[in-house]
């Protein structure tokens, strides 16, 4: 638990237990895996028993609710929580009881401003709470991690259906350490079938609405039938930055991603947040004028 942080984009970090397997690119070198090293032990990888942290720790955010007067005075808002920093809310490996008394304490604590950061998304329905499908908490916003386009393909749709299908108020897209360039206005649906004149259904995630690709996917979406369902949700938020620590160099990374990626929030009134460079040690400084963007969607404000 840290009432303060050095991850820019939040306040606080919350973490009801240690712990999870690594499920894509991202996750190489990864800085949590490292530090649960260095206190001596791992909890890491699949079949690797998670910690849970003590209860005094896992309540913590019940003192940052009671002190929540104080804080919003103080920054004329409400505290903005990181959860989980050092695992995964849908860790397919972390016992339900575990997740359902966290979730218990994001809803109890209605002060504070939770940021749950998953790769898994398409857990996400089948571990909520029953009551969260037709209630969920308003203060409550979910990110995902995407470093790759193939990423965004498959894991920014289902993102958007959680939005639209639970009434998700914010939704984003950690798009670090960026592995490279991502189109999050062109995101495929259903690709092109080989041999097809047809080039595939894709959205604009930013915009909610599909975009022009070419001859109709002749599927479920044939080209003299009704289109698919329409997008009913779009993306709030996307966290730009590269890798960080020893190995911050061992994969490509190039600011105009994030020119790209901030020319198209702008375009569409999206947040875009850019955190940092790659750097054995980033700082603010190094980050271009014209990138030092720090917006947040409207529900976080």
């Amino acid at each position: 638990m840290a009432a303060e942080t050095g991850i820019a984009w939040t306040d606080s970090t919350h973490n009801p237990w240690w712990g999870c397997s690594k499920v894509g690119p991202a996750c190489d070198h990864c800085y949590a895996e490292g530090v649960d090293r260095r206190t001596g032990e791992t909890h890491w990888g699949p079949g690797v028993p998670r910690r849970r942290v003590s209860e005094a720790a896992r309540n913590e955010a019940y003192r940052w609710q009671k002190n929540a007067d104080k804080f919003f005075a103080e920054h004329g808002r409400d505290r903005h929580v990181f959860t989980l920093s050092m695992g995964d809310l849908f860790d397919n490996e972390v016992e339900k009881q575990w997740r359902h008394d966290h979730m218990g304490v994001m809803e109890d604590c209605d002060r504070l401003k939770w940021q749950i950061c998953t790769k898994r998304i398409g857990n996400l329905p089948k571990m909520i709470f029953p009551a969260w499908e037709t209630a969920w908490p308003q203060h409550i916003g979910v990110l995902i991690t995407v470093v790759t386009q193939a990423e965004a393909d498959r894991d920014i749709p289902r993102l958007l259906d959680c939005k639209a299908r639970f009434g998700i108020p914010w939704v984003g897209v950690s798009y670090e350490p960026a592995q490279e360039a991502i189109d999050f206005s062109r995101v495929c649906l259903a690709p092109k079938r080989p041999g097809s004149a047809r080039s595939g259904i894709h959205i604009d995630a930013l915009a909610g609405r599909y975009c022009e690709s070419g001859m109709p996917y002749i599927g479920e979406w044939d080209i003299n039938g009704p289109p698919p369902r329409r997008p009913r949700a779009h993306l709030d938020w996307i966290i730009f930055g590269g890798k960080s620590g020893p190995k911050w160099n061992d994969r490509p990374f190039d600011l105009e991603w994030g020119r790209q990626t901030r020319d198209r929030c702008t375009a569409a009134g999206v947040a875009f947040f850019m955190k940092q460079v790659a750097a054995f040690r980033p700082t603010h400084d190094m980050v271009p004028e014209d990138l030092r963007i720090r917006q947040f969607p409207e529900a976080l404000l």
